[in-house]
């Protein structure tokens, strides 16, 4: 079994080859199998920002779900803030759907504001806030 350095290294470098997305899959598997998981989050929220408007055919849906299980909130604000992305939005918007009106301690109404202010966001990312 590969070290969570060695796993996070290959998932900071991969890259779909034909829209098959099935290593990334498998490096997300390893990871959750690892010893220390939380070390890859702020790769993880790289990958997203990489492919702001893809769900990975699916793999992301994995990727939001471990990171859910993890302290991922001040990692998931720094992203939106860096480069927002679609499973980025979906994770503020299920924060905010259960109630929350803050995400790291800081406000998701400011957050979104930002967002919507930042001029490299496309349009369809926007319509989701």
């Amino acid at each position: 079994m590969k070290s969570t350095k060695e796993i996070i290294a290959k998932i900071a470098s991969f890259t779909p080859v034909d829209g098959n997305w099935f290593r990334l899959d498998e490096l997300v598997e390893e990871l959750w199998k690892s010893e220390n998981p939380e070390l890859a989050i702020k790769s993880l929220f790289e990958v997203f920002e990489r492919y702001p408007n893809d769900d990975g055919a699916g793999v992301f849906w994995t990727v939001l779900h471990g990171l859910e299980t993890l302290r991922y909130e001040a990692f998931l604000y720094d992203s939106l803030l860096r480069k927002p992305s679609h499973m980025g939005i979906i994770m503020l918007n299920r924060i905010e759907n259960n109630g929350s009106k803050y995400i790291a301690g800081k406000s998701i109404i400011e957050l979104k504001e930002n967002i919507k202010n930042n001029p490299k966001v496309n349009s369809e990312l926007i319509s989701e806030l």
